[in-house]
C-alpha cells in the first residue's frame, strides 16, 4: 500500500498483552486488509494508467482482490509511483488527502505489520542507483569529517557526538547542490547523473555513520600511551582498530537475516531515518508539506537552543524545590539534576533538547513504562543507600566515575600499585590500600550486571521461538553438513558463490511488502562476512601479543565468543523495544576473572567482548534502515565497510595527535576548559579495578562481592513474572521487561538527570495521547517532529561549541546573572562538591 511517508512508533496495547515480549510470534501478525499496489511489475511508458480513470486496485495479504470500502486509501498505480486519494471517514477531523483512515484507533498501529505498511512508505524504484561518483565523494568526505570531529570531542570536556540526522541533513544539502552542475558531456553527466536521489542519500549517510564514532580501539591505545608508556606502532595500532571494528560485522552478518527480514523486529530507532529520508525525497505534495515542517521545526528549535545552552542555563533543569531551599543537601542530592553528578534531578523538568532527546517519541509505550518503573526504583534505591551509609557512601561524593582511597580524600593513583610488565604489584597494593567506589557506581556496576543475565533469561522465556533456530546449528546433523561440506572442497571455492535472492517466504515477513520489494536485490554473499569475521580475529590476535597486552590466544577467543552469544540477545531485545545497554561492566569482570592482575589484558578483553557487540548492533540498525529505504544489501555492505575503515585511520590520526600534544592535561584530573582526559581515566580506572585487583574487590571477601552477583541474580528476576503470568494471564505480567527495569535501576548514577521528566512526559504524550486519540496526528507528524528536533539540536549544539564554548580554542562565555550560575549549580541547588 501507499504508507504515509512519517513514521510512527510501534506501540504497545496493553490490555491484549501482545506487545513488548511477544511469547507467540504470530499472535500479533494479524491478517488486516493491507491496502497496497502491486509491484510484481511496472507498466510501459505506453501503459501508463490514466488516474483519473484507473480503477483502484485493492490487495488483502493473501493477494485476493477486495472490494474498496468508505475510509480505505484509493490506490491508482503510475509510472514511477504511487498516487492517492483519501475517502472521507467521519471522526477523523485530522485526515489529509493521502492519509491512511484505519477503522478504529487501536487499529491504527497496534500491530508491527501496520506500523511499517502504515507509516512508511511501501513503494520502489530499481532503477536508481547508489553507485554514482557523487555518491562515494560525499560518502567518503562526510566519513572524513565525522570520524575527525567524533575524535576530537572525545577528548573535550563536553562531548558532542555528531548526530545520524545532522548527517542526513548535510548530505541532503551537498547532494541537492550537485544537481545544478552542468550535464554538459561525459563528465558533466558523471559528475551530475540527475536528481538526487534516495538510493544516494541512504549509501552516503550509512557509510558517514559508520565513521562517525569513537571507536573504543582508540581509548584503548590512549590509555596504553598515557599510563603505561606503551605506544604501539602505527600499523599495529590501525590495524587493531580496523580488528575491533569490524569483528562485529562479521559475527552478526552471519545471522543479518534472522533480525532483519522478520517484521517485528522493527527496530525502532531507524524509523526516524527512515521518515526522514522519504519526506525528502518522495515527489508528492504531501512529503514536500512534512519537509517544510520538517525544516520549521529544525529551525525553531536551533534558535531555542541558544537559551538553555548560553544565555539561560537554568532552563536545563528547573526545580521548584532548589529554589525554595538552596542550602539543604538531600534537595541537591534528589531534586538537583541541572549540572554533571549534581543529583537525581526528580521532579526536575528540562528544556534544553540536548538532554531530553528525542527517542522517547519513538520507543514503544511498554518500553518506556519499564523505564519509568526502573527510574522510580533507581532514585528510591540510591538515596536509601546513600544515607544508609551502604559501602561507606558518605565518604564518597553522591556521585562520580572515579576511583577513591579508602577515606574519600582523594583519587585513587594506580602507578602505586604496577609491577614490570604492568601487572599489579601485591606488595604495593597491600601498602597503598584497595580502591573505592561511590555507592551509586557501585550500585550502577551490580544492576548493570543483573541487566544482563535478565536480558538473556528474558528471551529465553518470551521469545525462544524467536531466536532459538540461531542454535540448531550445534545439532549433530547440522554439524554432519557442515564437515560434508567441508569434505566436499566446495567450501575451498567460496568465492564461486555469488550470493542469492532472499526468498520467497520467510518466517515472520507475511504481507510485508517491505521484504517484497527487497526480493528484487541479491543479499550479500556469506562468504564476504566470513571474510571479514576471520581477518578481524587473525588480526586481532596478532595485535595482542606484538603489542604485548598479555592477553593469551584463548582469551581472545572467548571475548569474541561472548561477543556472538551476547548479540543474539541484545540483537532480539534492541530490535523490538528500541533499548539496549552495552554490558561493558560484565565483559570485564569476566576477563578479570579470566585474566587476573594484567589490566591491559583486561582492556583488551572489553574491547572485542563489548566492542564487537556495539558495532553488531550498529550494523543491524544500517542493514534495517537500509530494507526500509529500499537501499540494495551489497551497496549496504560496502558502505559500512568504507566508513568504517576510513573512520578507523582518522580516529587513530587524531588521537594520536592529540595524546601528543595534550600529555600532561589529560593526565590531570581537572583537565582545561578545552581538553579533559575523563574518559580514558574512567576507561583506565575500570581496568585497574576488575583487571588489577578484581579478585580483593568484587571477589568472596571483597568489599563489593555483590557486583558480579548481579549476574546471578539476574538469572532469577524474570522467573517469579513469568510463572505468576502462566497461572494469572489476566494480569498481564508478560508486559514486565525486568532487562530494562534493572539496567534503569542504575541509570542516574552519572550525568545530568534533570532531562528525566519531561522525557516520560513526552514520551507518553505521543506513545499513549496521540496513539491513542489521535492516531493520524500521531502517524503523520510523530516521527517527522522527533527527526527535526533531534536535527536542529545537533546543527546548533554544534555551532555553539565552536562559536562559543571553546570549541576552535577560545571559549565566550555569557555574562553571569541569576540565570546563569556559573560559580555553583546553575539550579540554585546547594553547591557539594
Amino acid at each position: 500500500m501507499p504508507a504515509m511517508t512519517s513514521t510512527a512508533l510501534f506501540v504497545l496495547d496493553l490490555q491484549n498483552g501482545i506487545l513488548a515480549h511477544f511469547p507467540d510470534t504470530t499472535a500479533y501478525l494479524e491478517r488486516f486488509f493491507a491496502l497496497q499496489k502491486t509491484t510484481d511489475t511496472m507498466p510501459a511508458d505506453s501503459e501508463k494508467t490514466d488516474s483519473k480513470t484507473a480503477s483502484p486496485h485493492f490487495v488483502d495479504v493473501d493477494g485476493s482482490s477486495l472490494e474498496p470500502e468508505v475510509g480505505d486509501v484509493v490506490t491508482t498505480t503510475i509510472h514511477g509511483g504511487v498516487k492517492t486519494t483519501a475517502r472521507g471517514n467521519d471522526g477523523y477531523l485530522d485526515a489529509e488527502v493521502g492519509d491512511v483512515l484505519p477503522a478504529t484507533a487501536d487499529a491504527a498501529v497496534s500491530t508491527p505489520l501496520q506500523l511499517v505498511t502504515k507509516t512508511l512508505d511501501c513503494t520502489d524504484d530499481p532503477s536508481e542507483s547508489p553507485y554514482t561518483f557523487r555518491a562515494f565523494v560525499l560518502g567518503l568526505g562526510l566519513a572524513a569529517f565525522g570520524a575527525v570531529i567524533a575524535e576530537i570531542f572525545y577528548f573535550k570536556p563536553q562531548t558532542v557526538t555528531v548526530n545520524a540526522i545532522f548527517l542526513v541533513i548535510l548530505a541532503y544539502c551537498f547532494g541537492e547542490l550537485t544537481t545544478f552542475i552542468p550535464r554538459w558531456g561525459p563528465v558533466g553527466r558523471f559528475l551530475n547523473p540527475g536528481p538526487f536521489n534516495q538510493k544516494e542519500h541512504v549509501f552516503i549517510v550509512i557509510m558517514a555513520n559508520s565513521a562517525s564514532v569513537s571507536a573504543l580501539g582508540t581509548e584503548q591505545l590512549a590509555v596504553q600511551t598515557l599510563w603505561y608508556n606503551e605506544e604501539p606502532n602505527a600499523a599495529s595500532a590501525i590495524f587493531m582498530l580496523l580488528s575491533s571494528q569490524c569483528i562485529g560485522y562479521g559475527i552478526i552478518g552471519l545471522m543479518r537475516n534472522i533480525f532483519i527480514y522478520p517484521t517485528k523486529f522493527v527496530w525502532p530507532l531507524s524509523l526516524p531515518l527512515a521518515t526522514t529520508f522519504q519526506s525528502m525525497h518522495l515527489d508528492k505534495a504531501l512529503a514536500r508539506k512534512r519537509l517544510k515542517v520538517f525544516w520549521a521545526v529544525c529551525i525553531f528549535v536551533m534558535i531555542w537552543e541558544i537559551v538553555p545552552e548560553y544565555i539561560f542555563p537554568l532552563t536545563t533543569g528547573i526545580s521548584i524545590f532548589c529554589l525554595a531551599n538552596q542550602h539543604s543537601e538531600l534537595f541537591t542530592y534528589l531534586f538537583g539534576g541541572s549540572n554533571g553528578d549534581e543529583g537525581m534531578g526528580f521532579l526536575s523538568w528540562c528544556m534544553d533538547w540536548q538532554y531530553v532527546g528525542t527517542s522517547q517519541f519513538v520507543l514503544p509505550l511498554n518500553t518506556l513504562l519499564n523505564q519509568l518503573v526502573g527510574y522510580l526504583l533507581c532514585v528510591t534505591l540510591t538515596i536509601a543507600a546513600y544515607y544508609g551509609n551502604v559501602w561507606n557512601a558518605k565518604n564518597f561524593p553522591f556521585l562520580a566515575q572515579d576511583l577513591f582511597i579508602a577515606n574519600g580524600t582523594d583519587t585513587y593513583n594506580q602507578s602505586a600499585i604496577l609491577g614490570a610488565h604492568n601487572k599489579v604489584d601485591q606488595a604495593k597494593l597491600a601498602e597503598y590500600g584497595l580502591p573505592w567506589f561511590a555507592t551509586s557506581n557501585a550500585l550502577s556496576l551490580l544492576t548493570m550486571n543483573m541487566g544482563v543475565t535478565a536480558g538473556v533469561v528474558h528471551i529465553f522465556l518470551w521469545n525462544w521461538s524467536d531466536v532459538g533456530f540461531i542454535f540448531d546449528v550445534f545439532r549433530p546433523s547440522e554439524l554432519k553438513k557442515r564437515f560434508d561440506y567441508i569434505k566436499s572442497g566446495a567450501m575451498l571455492r567460496f568465492w564461486k558463490d555469488d550470493g542469492s535472492y532472499p526468498p520467497e517466504t520467510y518466517p515472520g515477513t507475511e504481507g510485508d511488502p517491505h521484504f517484497t520489494l527487497m526480493r528484487a536485490y541479491k543479499e550479500a554473499p556469506t562468504w564476504w562476512y566470513h571474510v571479514v569475521l576471520v581477518l578481524a580475529i587473525v588480526i586481532g590476535m596478532i595485535c595482542c601479543y606484538q603489542q604485548k597486552t598479555e592477553l593469551p590466544w584463548w582469551a581472545f577467543l572467548i571475548a569474541v565468543l561472548l561477543s556472538w552469544f551476547l548479540s543474539i540477545f541484545y540483537a532480539a531485545i534492541y530490535g523490538i523495544t528500541g533499548f539496549y545497554y552495552q554490558p561493558t561492566t560484565a565483559v570485564q569482570m569476566i576477563g578479570g576473572y579470566l585474566r587476573p592482575g594484567y589490566p591491559v589484558a583486561n582492556m583488551m578483553f572489553t574491547l572485542y567482548g563489548s566492542n564487537g557487540l556495539v558495532q553488531a548492533l550498529l550494523m543491524l540498525g544500517d542493514l534495517k534502515l537500509a530494507h526500509y529505504t529500499k537501499l540494495p544489501p551489497r551497496a549496504t555492505f560496502l558502505s559500512q565497510m568504507l566508513g568504517s575503515i576510513l573512520g578507523a585511520i582518522l580516529n587513530w590520526v587524531m588521537m594520536n595527535d592529540i595524546v601528543k600534544e595534550h600529555r600532561e592535561v589529560l593526565l590531570s584530573v581537572e583537565g582545561t576548559n578545552l581538553w579533559s582526559g575523563q574518559n580514558v581515566q574512567t576507561y583506565n580506572a575500570q581496568a585497574v579495578a576488575w583487571g588489577g585487583a578484581g579478585d580483593k574487590i568484587f571477589g568472596r571477601h571483597g568489599e563489593y562481592w555483590y557486583v558480579p552477583m548481579g549476574l546471578l541474580f539476574g538469572l532469577f528476576v524474570p522467573l517469579p513474572f513469568y510463572l505468576v503470568h502462566r497461572f494469572f494471564p489476566k494480569l498481564h505480567l508478560n508486559q514486565v521487561n525486568t532487562y530494562i527495569i534493572c539496567t534503569w535501576l542504575g541509570w542516574l548514577s552519572v550525568g545530568i538527570n534533570s532531562s528525566l521528566l519531561p522525557y516520560f512526559v513526552f514520551g507518553f504524550f505521543a506513545q499513549f495521547y496521540l496513539r491513542r486519540y489521535h492516531p493520524m496526528l500521531f502517524t503523520k507528524w510523530n516521527i517527522i517532529i522527533s527527526a527535526a528536533i533531534a536535527g536542529g539540536c545537533a546543527i546548533i549544539i554544534f555551532i555553539l561549541t565552536f562559536a562559543v564554548e571553546g570549541g576552535s580554542g577560545t571559549a565566550h562565555n555569557f555574562p553571569q546573572w541569576w540565570g546563569n550560575n556559573m560559580e555553583g549549580n546553575v539550579d540554585h541547588c546547594k553547591y557539594m562538591n
